[in-house]
């Protein structure tokens, strides 16, 4: 039987906290460390939560880091480092490091080189981006002689989700407060033209400029419900619908070509549930990848694991 992969748990909002709660489920996993300034010598799970990666990283034997701090590439990029200079490979949930090429180029690429020094892999992933509007779209055309176009559409209740989801969206705000947050780039769901580009780069079609529009859902009163996001490049079209009280909850693939091809997954995917499921899945196919800066198409085919 092999070792047990061994996990850091970095960053424990709810989703760090939810995935390495399901790392002690898999008896081919260990959680020996916990990092988050925030609950700092606090008991988790039987770990001391330390504020300082690099002192825990010097202490504990570790195969893996499960990294859930922040959307943006550059603000964790330090981070990344850090983690990999360690020896260790990382699964991130940051919504960026999906596909970092599209907006991080040399970023991206130090970290690509740092990783093949060191040995090690990191790979960005989740619900979305990772999953439903990118990795299960492209997965889809392996069934196709030929691809015209693909549309895909998310659409998510966010009044079933937690509250900080609902606040992102800006339910309850009004229409100048949203457009005020939509021009500082406060309010938005980070990651949708990484999605379309990782499509694009993919099915080897030019990335050129994403396109993408916020728009408010509007309640009865005139406040807002939530955000309708749409971005388009080529043949390639990806909407986002987010707000409280959305009818029909479901994630939707279409594929215009040959041949053509319609998945709706009714209820869509549980983010909050599913995304910590990716995370943990994708480490047995990360500690065996090849060393670098990985995407859900180059990183081994995530599953369950036991």
């Amino acid at each position: 039987m092999s070792k047990p992969i061994r996990v850091i748990a970095y960053g424990l909002g709810a989703i760090g906290r939810a995935a390495a709660q399901l790392v002690l489920t898999k008896p081919g996993m260990q959680l020996v460390g916990a990092v988050d300034p925030k609950y700092a010598g606090q008991d988790f799970l039987g770990l001391k939560v330390s504020d300082r990666p690099a002192v825990l990283f010097g202490q504990v034997q570790a195969d893996a880091v499960i990294h859930c701090t922040s959307s943006s590439f550059d603000t964790c990029y330090e981070q990344f480092v850090e983690i990999i200079r360690a020896g260790f490979h990382c699964v991130t949930s940051c919504e960026e490091a999906m596909f970092p090429h599209y907006r991080h180029h040399e970023l991206a690429g130090r970290l690509d080189d740092l990783c093949i020094k060191k040995s090690c892999a990191i790979v960005g992933t989740g619900v979305n981006p990772g999953f439903v509007m990118d990795t299960l779209a492209l997965v889809l055309t392996a069934a196709c002689q030929r691809v015209e176009s693909i549309r895909v559409l998310r659409v998510v209740d966010a009044g079933t989700r937690r509250e900080a989801l609902q606040r992102k969206v800006g339910a309850g705000i009004t229409v100048e407060e949203f457009q005020q947050r939509v021009k500082a780039g406060t309010l938005r769901h980070v990651g949708l033209p990484e999605s379309l580009a990782f499509l694009a780069d993919a099915l080897g079609q030019p990335v050129g400029d994403v396109r993408e529009v916020i728009e408010p859902v509007l309640r009865p009163d005139g406040r807002v419900s939530g955000v309708k996001q749409v971005a388009t490049g080529g043949a390639l079209t990806l909407e986002l619908q987010m707000y409280v009280g959305a009818p029909n909850p479901r994630d939707e693939i279409e594929i215009a070509g040959t041949p053509p091809l319609k998945l709706v997954l009714a209820g869509g995917v549980a983010g909050d549930v599913a995304t910590p499921a990716l995370l943990v899945n994708s480490l047995a196919r990360l500690v065996e990848a090849r060393p670098g800066l990985h995407t859900m198409r180059t990183l081994g085919l995530p599953y369950l694991t036991p």
